[in-house]
């Protein structure tokens, strides 16, 4: 390991970074980040002597973005000043940092007048300081920019310090005077034990439309990317003709900066503006690069390389300093992941915290909207991976499979515990134990009500317990669900069926409110002569048989009339059940089969044959099923759907031989006494809060909506929970669910830093030869180590957490998070960084309410 460490001005220092004097030194709690983050030595805050240059304006930071030859030039305009504090206060910070921080202080100084150059060098002397920069070149205000006799100047301010205290010298000089080494020299002979050399220039811009002068209204200080050139060229110059130390300083935005002033001689590094731009966390990559780049190049010390290549070198008053603004963080710009999840899972959050390896964070996150969460990592159709951005570059990244591993390492680490409200005496009947019953429950229940439950089955859980096969959601998985919601107090009583063992009207009456989800249990019939034959089965039916322990028997060939999921999943339940051949008839095509592609595909690779265009139109047998005869057709023109519309193709039915003929041609729900219901038996209730016009009643999912999915049921009974929840408490029925407002994805895609495209990890899952027998679980979960590289493929969208770039570079620790999105408090000094900084332009400066 490549040793850091070095000697300032007689300072032992555990690397060669140090953080310039700026707002990013200027209190304790700022210094102990430098320290943390690998400095080794920090430079305070000037203080200045001119009580006018204690206070900056707001906003204080402009970063002026000009176009060259398709490339972007940035360069940036600070007026940032002095420390705010007085010279005791200022003393005072330094002393508290020495007793509380190990790293090296060196505090800095901007006088005007003799008196106050020896006061403050001597005061600071007493409060424990490792050295004492004289900051003789700052742009504003300081001694070279105030045009007097410059160079007689600094000689004689630094001879008065050096009479005045004993600790080590540090002067500040600005490589653009007259003769910069002729002045090292000098101070080098009058006793300094160091140089900062940097390029700071006061800088003016000018609007040509407005013909006005632009943010601050007058001269400030200029920084930024191009700052290292002057500086490397003087230090170059000065290393071989004198003794003292160099730090150098301008322009550093990365580790190789670092090494560049090393090579041309500088003993130390000072950054400032990088940290503004990416945060304090910017200190430890310029650490690691620094480190690696030795190991590559076999240096051991800095010495190794400190000045190599230098024999390679050929021949203030006007401005308005009132806090006016404060920022304003705008949470609506949503990833396109979340902004598609029904329930709106915090997506690029948890993803983000998986690519940190801050499992536990990851796994706050996707609990914040619990119910079932482990339930739709397997079964959801996860819309967010069709919204992902990532997509448009090669594959979306891999949401669903990410959940599961999260939920799972949870599942071993972290034990699930839900905060449940005080009690408010409010009871509410739930009917139906299905997701969109059971997510009404738990959400309730968190609040405070107590919560009971109805369900007509023998088992809580509806379609997820009756309708999903356990190759894709196992009972366990279901089981560990529930339970967490009994656990919070919620009843759940089975075997009762709402409007034959108690009516609606009785739990009207019996409790504070009541909501209806039973779902759509009801399959449709087929609609084709024949179909009463024994044989011919509902797949709700069949599947409902096989979760709760019927003796089944399909036969050895088996066709499934449908083109949805619970379709696919019935052909292959009876692969399971022993069927040799399993069909499925759907009159489209793949195009227009509403199942999931990859329920086709791993069906498909089961042995599931789908026969597409074909429609049934008469079941043949004596008595029991023996055949189905098939029409096939033909695509003709769009309905008033856009599909277009199948045509029989005439004279060319045939006879396809069966055991058992499965019907998954749709569903219906099952009638509910005393609930408005519409002409196709759905119960008509308001989509956003379930409210069914009769007071007290709240219905939702596939009951309100038919057959849907488990997700879009789950955020069916969270729309109803916070009505019912506003209901109990004031009676009232409006409830505002937040907004989203979804984030540019070209925005996204036309940032400027560069992408390389990264294949998807692989999924586990059993291979089909050995499934297509079994009930265990097809799809398995991602590694950790594919985890991690898959996490790492997010492009962070959206604003918050993932993103964070405002909480980062806030330095006056402003931004705090909030969920999963980041807000500004009172702290803010209105500065401007994290507006000029944000990639979404979400945020904006708003007026200071005093």
């Amino acid at each position: 390991m490549p040793d850091l460490r070095t000697r300032y001005v007689g300072l032992k220092l555990e690397t060669p970074i140090i953080v310039a004097s700026s707002g990013l030194t200027e209190t304790l709690e700022k210094m102990r980040l430098c320290q943390e983050h690998g400095a080794g030595a920090v430079v305070v805050k000037s203080y200045a002597e001119e009580e006018v240059m204690r206070t900056s304006p707001t906003p204080r930071y402009r970063i002026l973005r000009r176009g060259l030859g398709g490339e972007g030039s940035v360069t940036f305009i600070s007026y940032e000043q002095a420390s705010k504090f007085d010279i005791e206060r200022y003393a005072q910070e330094v002393a508290d940092a020495k007793a509380k921080l190990g790293i090296k202080v060196i505090p800095s100084i901007l006088c005007v007048t003799d008196e106050g150059w020896i006061k403050a060098a001597q005061l600071l002397e007493e409060a424990g300081a490792d050295a004492l920069e004289i900051n003789t070149s700052c742009p504003h205000g300081s001694i070279t920019f105030r045009g007097k006799r410059v160079e007689e100047t600094i000689f004689r301010t630094v001879s008065l310090i050096r009479e005045a205290v004993s600790i080590p010298l540090v002067v500040k000089i600005s490589s653009m005077l007259t003769s910069p080494i002729g002045v090292v020299k000098e101070v080098e002979r009058i006793g300094a034990q160091g140089v900062t050399i940097f390029n700071r220039m006061t800088a003016l811009d000018v609007n040509v439309h407005t013909e006005e002068i632009e943010m601050p209204g007058g001269y400030a200080g200029h920084g930024g990317p191009w700052a290292i050139q002057y500086p490397l060229r003087w230090i170059s110059q000065i290393y071989p003709e004198v003794r003292l130390d160099i730090a150098a300083s301008g322009g550093v935005s990365c580790w190789e900066d670092v090494v560049r002033y090393i090579l041309v001689g500088a003993t130390v590094v000072q950054v400032c503006t990088a940290i503004f731009f990416n945060g304090y966390g910017f200190i430890e990559e310029l650490v690691k690069g620094l480190e690696r780049h030795m190991e590559g190049k076999g240096y051991e010390r800095l010495e190794d390389f400190r000045g190599k290549v230098v024999g390679k070198i050929l021949g203030t008053y006007e401005i308005d300093r009132r806090h006016k603004f404060d920022a304003r963080i705008d949470p609506s710009p949503t990833a396109p992941c979340k902004f598609a999840c029904p329930v709106k899972v915090p997506v690029q959050a948890f993803i983000h915290y998986v690519s940190k390896r801050n499992f536990a964070e990851a796994l706050e996150m996707i609990r914040s909207v619990d119910p079932f969460q482990s339930v739709l990592a397997r079964v959801c159709y996860h819309p967010c991976e069709d919204a992902c951005t990532r997509g448009n570059m090669d594959e979306p990244v891999a949401i669903k499979a990410l959940k599961r591993f999260v939920l799972e390492w949870g599942e071993s680490n972290l034990p699930h515990k839900v905060e449940v409200s005080p009690p408010t005496g409010k009871k509410v009947a739930v009917v139906g134990a299905g997701p969109a019953g059971l997510t009404v429950a738990h959400d309730l229940a968190k609040k405070g009500h107590r919560v009971v439950v109805y369900e007509a089955l023998p088992v809580p859980g509806g379609m997820m317990a009756v309708g999903i096969p356990e190759y894709r959601l196992p009972r366990e998985v279901l089981r560990r669900e529930i339970e967490r919601i009994e656990g919070m107090g919620v009843e759940i009583r089975t075997g009762i069926k709402v409007g034959e063992d108690v009516s609606l009207d009785e739990l009207r009456r019996k409790y504070d409110a009541v909501f209806v989800g039973t779902g759509a249990h009801r399959g449709m019939p087929l609609g084709v002569p024949g179909e009463g034959k024994e044989g011919v089965v509902q797949a709700l039916d069949l599947l409902r048989r096989v979760h709760l322990g019927g003796d089944v028997e399909v036969g050895k060939r088996v066709g499934v009339v449908g083109g949805g999921n619970t379709a696919l999943d019935a052909a292959r339940t009876a692969l399971r059940l022993g069927a040799e051949e399993v069909y499925v008839l759907y009159r489209r095509t793949r195009d227009e089969m509403p199942a999931a592609p990859w329920e086709v595909e791993e069906a498909e690779e089961e042995g599931v044959r789908v026969l597409y265009l074909t429609l049934p139109v008469e079941v043949l047998g004596d008595g029991k099923v023996r055949a189905v005869r098939c029409l096939p057709h033909t695509l003709g023109e769009p309905d008033e759907g856009g599909r277009r519309r199948p045509e029989p193709v005439p004279s060319s039915c045939y006879e396809l031989p069966l055991d058992t003929l499965i019907v998954a041609v749709g569903q219906v729900p099952e009638p509910i006494p005393g609930l408005p219901t519409g002409p196709d038996g759905r119960v008509e209730a308001d989509p956003d809060t379930g409210y069914t016009g009769i007071p007290g009643v709240f219905a939702g999912g596939d009951l309100v909506s038919g057959p849907s999915s488990v997700v879009d049921a789950v955020a069916s009974g969270k729309g109803a929970a916070r009505a019912v929840d506003r209901y109990l408490r004031d009676g009232g029925m409006n409830v505002e669910a937040p907004t989203f407002r979804e984030v540019d994805k070209l925005k996204v895609l036309g940032r400027r830093w560069e992408r390389e495209k990264r294949p998807r990890v692989g999924i586990p899952t059993i291979d089909p030869s050995e499934r297509r027998r079994s009930f265990s679980e097809v799809v398995g979960t991602p590694s950790e180590g594919d985890a991690l590289r898959e996490a790492e493929r997010c492009l962070s969208c959206g604003c918050g957490v993932g993103c964070g770039l405002c909480e980062r570079v806030c330095i006056h620790f402003a931004v705090e998070l909030e969920g999963d999105h980041y807000k500004v408090t009172d702290r803010c000094e209105g500065c401007g960084m994290c507006v000029q900084r944000c990639p979404l332009g979400t945020i904006s400066l708003v007026p200071h309410i005093c």
